[in-house]
């Protein structure tokens, strides 16, 4: 059985041309609120880059308060997309 939550960020990023790993988080929080495995979603997201489902758009670090944070934007590829489409 495919993870839901990756199923689900395939979902989001399908919608959108492309996404932050915040973003996604945001938006799985709100479809999924007290899902503990949304709060992994960059490790998922990770996972999806590795099978070629998602790829890495653009990063940059960005000022966190007490520190920095680095950014990532995704998308899905186009063998994800068809592989999600076909599944989904």
């Amino acid at each position: 059985m495919k993870h839901p939550i990756r199923l689900e960020i395939c979902k989001l990023l399908d919608m959108h041309a492309s996404l932050t790993t915040r973003e996604i988080q945001d938006l799985l929080l709100q479809s999924h609120p007290g899902e503990k495995q949304v709060y992994a979603a960059d490790e998922h997201v990770l996972s999806l880059r590795a099978v070629g489902i998602a790829e890495l758009v653009e990063e940059w670090v960005e000022d966190a308060g007490e520190g920095e944070m680095l950014m990532q934007r995704w998308r899905l590829t186009k063998f994800g997309r068809e592989k999600y489409r076909k599944y989904w």
